[in-house]
């Protein structure tokens, strides 16, 4: 008896233990998805934009996922890697941009990131990583690492298994059918996290994807439009909070203005304003693309039958036009600094003494502004108005790079598991290494900035008018920067002719590839 009745003890305080870890369960299940939608009422708009896309801003999933790559030796084969990147930012050792190259282990965080996954794709597939450096100073097309690619296809040398290269290169390169398709090399998947998504969202045309981004290199999210703003500067004019304005949705280009528009001045009293003066922005040439693309407007898209088409010339693109020249050809009010300083080393000098409120370039200034004391944040480029649904936070087609394959491959499975490889792999490695230890952990000054820098990177695109240089307009928007212009309409119908007469040329090409 005595033992049944400790049995039925026994019994009662299993069932009591459990009913507490049940209920222990289901509140911590209650405070998770709370905290989800909390932080679903404070992100910003653009969330949906980020649904199983791959961005450096996702966090880092617990369980590592491997490529579907079958197991292979290629026997020492080293592989090939044609580098030729444009863009006024360096890597580590001060070269050309370079995300393959990492001979040891240095104590840099991102330096062994790189050495460390190529070590890993190296041994676990028998290779040796090998890049090949194009000469830079060619132009923005970098018509020399063309030429060394177009040369390798029509010897069928097999120079390069592959190649990073600028954005202008690469596309004319697409377009003279240079280029393999991205989508037919298994065991290559470009649907898989480590690739970016948003790539294959606007640069497929007709399924086929030339070239692509991912976690495979940084060069990307370092051209992704982005600017800053002076903290001191917003606390001793009694501005606005930017932050709070992004949040809201009410961070446009008229709420901008507005602000900038305070801050300005004479500050050596010489009656000259320059580089010694106060402005309410500093603005570079580039922004005039940034403009558009920030509205969710674009130079040119893919239609339904896969074909490039012009859709720069709207109302809506004309509104932002206007109401951006208007407040910075205001030499009073704002610098365009560009042309009379190449390096950036006058604007970062003036933006660190606190010279200005905002600074509208690329992603790559807070690189830049590392090493400086000054308290800064981050933002993405305004909204045209409180009505448009989402930021947008474009890719610069200068500063872009691009992955790519050389058609003619000797072995285009053993190229396309390599890739592969490396970019999984980057995603537990080179990506942590750049954005939650590089950018976010060393970078930024505060978490509002981490907060911002995810929905920049939530809301990137790419313009395939601009990479493509369709009628010059990436050139002839930014001419009217440079020469003080506001003659939108004007500059658009005197290069329609020649974007009509490019679209052709780069649709019958791409029909003749494709076919």
């Amino acid at each position: 008896m005595r033992k049944i009745i400790a049995l039925t003890l026994i019994l009662t305080m299993i069932f009591v233990c459990l009913a507490f870890i049940s209920c222990g369960n289901e509140k911590k299940n209650d405070v998770g998805a709370g905290g989800e939608n909390n932080n679903n009422d404070n992100k910003s708009e653009n969330d949906s934009l980020a649904d199983s896309e791959n961005d450096p801003a996702e966090a880092a999933e617990d369980v590592k996922i491997f490529p579907d790559i079958p197991d292979a030796n290629y026997g020492g084969h080293q592989f090939n890697i044609l580098l030729s990147i444009n863009g006024e930012f360096s890597n580590a050792t001060g070269g050309m941009w370079d995300d393959f190259t990492a001979e040891e282990e240095t104590g840099d965080t991102i330096n062994d990131a790189i050495y460390k996954r190529n070590v890993y794709v190296e041994d676990k597939y028998n290779i040796k990583i090998n890049v090949i450096e194009a000469p830079a100073a060619d132009g923005m097309e970098r018509s020399a690492a063309q030429k060394m690619l177009k040369n390798s296809v029509q010897a069928n040398d097999n120079a390069y298994d592959a190649a990073l290269l600028s954005g202008y290169g690469t596309c004319q390169l697409a377009s003279g059918g240079f280029l393999m398709d991205m989508n037919n090399m298994p065991p290559l998947d470009l649907t898989k996290p480590w690739w970016d998504q948003k790539a294959n969202r606007d640069l497929m045309i007709k399924d086929k994807m030339f070239y692509t981004a991912g976690d495979i290199s940084n060069v990307t999210n370092y051209a992704t439009y982005a600017m800053l703003f002076n903290k001191q500067l917003v606390q001793e004019y009694g501005l606005e909070d930017p932050y709070a304005l992004v949040r809201n949705g009410e961070w446009t280009y008229t709420k901008m203005i507005e602000m900038a528009s305070q801050i300005s001045g004479d500050l050596n009293g010489d009656g000259i304003y320059d580089f010694e003066d106060l402005y309410g922005a500093l603005v570079w040439d580039d922004t005039m693309m940034g403009i558009v693309n920030s509205i969710g407007e674009k130079c040119a898209v893919v239609n339904q039958n896969g074909e490039i088409v012009l859709s720069l010339n709207n109302e809506r693109v004309l509104k932002v036009f206007n109401l951006y020249t208007d407040y910075v050809y205001d030499k009073t009010k704002a610098l365009t600094y560009q042309r009379q300083d190449w390096d950036g080393s006058k604007s970062t000098n003036m933006f660190s003494n606190n010279q200005a409120l905002f600074w509208i370039q690329i992603m790559e200034l807070v690189i830049r502004m590392r090493a400086q004391e000054v308290n800064f944040g981050v933002l993405p480029y305004p909204k045209l108005d409180s009505v448009q649904e989402n930021y947008y936070s474009t890719v610069g087609s200068w500063h872009s790079g691009f992955v790519c394959v050389p058609i003619g491959q000797e072995d285009a499975s053993r190229t396309g598991a390599v890739l592969e490889a490396l970019a999984a792999e980057s995603k537990y490695t080179l990506r942590p290494a750049f954005y939650d230890i590089s950018l976010k952990g060393k970078m930024v000054r505060d978490e509002e900035s981490e907060e911002m820098l995810d929905l920049i990177f939530d809301s990137k695109i790419y313009d395939l008018g601009w990479l493509y240089q369709i009628g010059g307009y990436n050139e002839r928007i930014m001419d009217q920067l440079r020469q003080f212009k506001n003659d939108f309409i004007s500059m658009y119908e005197k290069s329609l002719n020649k974007a009509e007469k490019d679209m052709d040329k780069i649709n019958t090409a791409f029909g003749e590839i494709l076919n």
